[in-house]
């Protein structure tokens, strides 16, 4: 699916780092790809005893772009994007792993319920929310109005994440209806989740963590202290990629 507005620099896909390890990583609901760089660049990039490993960061469609371009998309058009850098990485290396913020954490997670990945890497992970306003907004997307935008949930001040100033409440209709497919396939997820997530998170409620939790068998909890939502872009990044490395060694 193509964007009908042009594609802001921040937005555009991360390929990098090199070797028989991959990642696929996925930004969230109506952020970047920017909001994952950092993440991304980490585990790319060799440091010591790190050898760095080979990440594919794709644009969701509909993203990094108009939040209008958003609203044309649903949720099978994020995860067959997902899907897609996922058999990239297959073909040309030996292991793979997924990561994800946000939503991207419920595109990740259903990946590796569906795909045999080494295992599954999650920032703030969003599968469900406890909002009960949400249910009956979604069955009146299309009379609802656009709503403020959720970005920029960061701690660290004078750092922003590029995302959607408003979006669609069809986009949140589609959200919805990807968390309900995802909760659906927890149970099936056979390999081990790296589950960060922040003390104080303005966006997720504590019913993802619990979902995740409960279903998937073999979860590791690290907690972020210091981070608001957008982990990624906050105290916490360096952590974010430390933990993520240990991690994919250990399975590696």
């Amino acid at each position: 699916m193509t964007a009908s507005s042009s594609v802001h620099i921040q937005a555009r896909p991360y390929r990098g780092g090199e070797g028989d390890i991959g990642v696929v990583m996925s930004h969230g609901f109506t952020g970047s790809v920017a909001s994952v760089r950092t993440w991304a660049e980490g585990l790319a990039r060799p440091d010591g005893n790190w050898p760095g490993v080979r990440v594919v960061a794709p644009r969701l469609p509909g993203h990094g772009t108009h939040w209008r371009d958003l609203a044309r998309t649903r949720w099978w058009d994020w995860y067959n994007t997902i899907e897609d850098a996922y058999h990239e990485l297959a073909g040309t290396c030996s292991t793979v792993f997924v990561a994800g913020l946000s939503m991207g954490g419920a595109l990740a997670l259903r990946l590796a319920a569906l795909q045999p990945v080494r295992g599954t890497l999650l920032v703030n992970p969003s599968v469900g929310t406890k909002d009960r306003r949400v249910g009956p907004a979604t069955k009146l997307h299309r009379l609802l109005p656009p709503q403020k935008g959720i970005g920029s949930d960061v701690a660290l001040p004078g750092v922003e994440e590029p995302a959607y100033s408003h979006f669609s409440v069809t986009s949140l209709a589609t959200l919805s209806d990807l968390w309900t497919d995802t909760q659906a396939k927890l149970h099936r997820i056979p390999g081990r989740v790296l589950l960060m997530t922040s003390t104080v998170d303005h966006v997720v409620d504590g019913l993802s963590r619990q979902l995740i939790r409960e279903k998937v068998l073999h979860v590791e909890d690290v907690e972020l202290t210091r981070s608001y939502h957008v982990a990624t872009m906050d105290h916490d990044a360096g952590l974010i990629v430390a933990e993520s490395r240990r991690f994919i060694a250990e399975r590696s």
